[in-house]
């Protein structure tokens, strides 16, 4: 058997225990199992290729999506039979099936990620979508950011690759007037997925659009984590009674009054810390369920040593030192997060012979099931190679690209 086949066969196997699994779920609602059976065999006579979606820890995402538009069964305003199915590719398939079952307008594609997402406000942002599908505009339902006509125009406009919250920071940061440098590194922290705090942020990001020309857009990034850090936070103390958690170190901290050279210096003296406290120095933590991965170039010719890309995943805090120093960003603060399970980093590494180089860093949301964050040497945004073998490797994983 090939490996194509083996792929194929493993995946149809996946598969059927995703749909397993949800069949358990619904097991005690009669409509909701009715109406999910009813979905499974629509999808996969009119639309068999919704079934090519990834699987990982026993998530389907196209399954995932069935899951939840049968949930959703109130608010179906068309019968399943009436669907005329797609050949399209999953992604595809999953939102015109929702468009026919849910929506009386026409809606950005992006928008159509809702249905596969399994994170706590996965309902909340469903909810969203179909009361934006029936004809009330985005910006007045209840968002966790303020949204300005403008941003809402530029919201609508999103590419059908983002996922629902950094379509809504993008179209704040560009409606506020953010340079286009500085959009693409707050994308590349978990501000955007994490749209909390909303109001704070906005007097942060009015701070970074006035003092634009004092600000380099690598610094961004790493004082998006100095602030994040210090005033939402929970820290951790380790006792003899187990870990402890207190309040966020300055949960009062304000933008107001400050100025670069402050706010640069403090930036400066927490990542000088970072990793010294005794506190962060024993963490460890159980693997994710997602799988690292090895690449190996092609040679251009015998003589050449070739190229092996690693993307491994850290579960330790020294580790997480390890890779901070390497790279000069401040990744080690990540440890306690990773501990508790809302966060995995990853490490994409490249070796050629004995030589081992550390490329980028990842911060994946295991809730979201997302990357979140992907900075190279000195915070860096991801780019050329590395960024296309974190698409590969996300899209194997089942993992949306949140950046």
């Amino acid at each position: 058997m090939s490996w194509s086949e083996r792929y194929v066969q493993d995946h149809r196997k996946r598969t059927d225990r995703a749909i397993h699994r949800a069949c358990n779920h619904l097991a005690s609602d009669p409509l909701t199992f009715a109406k999910f059976q009813e979905l499974l065999i629509c999808a996969r006579t009119r639309a068999p290729r919704l079934f090519e979606a990834p699987v990982n820890d026993g998530r389907h995402l196209g399954v995932d999506a069935l899951f939840h538009l049968a949930r959703f069964q109130s608010a179906h305003i068309r019968p399943t039979a009436e669907w005329t199915g797609t050949s399209s590719s999953w992604r595809p398939a999953v939102a015109f099936l929702a468009h026919h079952l849910t929506c009386r307008y026409e809606i950005p594609a992006f928008m159509a990620s809702v249905w596969h997402a399994v994170d706590a406000a996965g309902d909340r942002k469903r909810s969203w979508v179909i009361a934006h599908s029936r004809g009330a505009s985005f910006r007045s339902l209840d968002l966790p950011v303020i949204m300005t006509r403008k941003m809402e125009h530029i919201f609508l406009a999103s590419d059908s690759h983002l996922a629902l919250e950094p379509a809504l920071r993008r179209a704040e940061l560009l409606a506020l007037g953010m340079p286009t440098a500085f959009i693409n590194a707050i994308l590349s922290t978990r501000l955007a997925m994490d749209l909390r705090n909303s109001d704070f942020w906005r007097t942060v990001w009015m701070f970074f659009i006035a003092y634009a020309g004092e600000l380099d857009p690598a610094q961004i990034g790493p004082m998006v984590d100095y602030i994040q850090s210090v005033r939402h936070d929970r820290i951790r103390i380790e006792t003899q009674a187990g870990i402890v958690e207190t309040a966020p170190p300055q949960p009062s901290f304000s933008i107001k009054g400050r100025t670069v050279p402050s706010m640069l210096r403090l930036m400066k003296e927490w990542h000088r810390d970072l990793g010294v406290s005794d506190s962060t120095v024993a963490f460890t933590w159980a693997r994710s369920p997602f799988k690292p991965w090895l690449l190996e170039e092609p040679r251009r010719n015998e003589e050449e040593t070739p190229k092996r890309w690693h993307m491994v995943e850290l579960i330790d805090s020294a580790q997480l030192r390890e890779e901070g120093t390497s790279l000069h960003h401040c990744v080690c603060s990540y440890a306690y997060r990773c501990y508790r399970g809302t966060s995995s980093i990853w490490s994409l590494r490249m070796w050629q012979g004995e030589k081992k180089r550390s490329m980028l860093t990842i911060e994946v949301d295991p809730k979201k099931r997302a990357v979140i964050q992907a900075r190279g040497k000195a915070n860096r945004s991801a780019s050329g190679k590395s960024l296309k073998l974190l698409h590969d490797w996300a899209s194997r994983e089942g993992l949306e690209m949140a950046i």
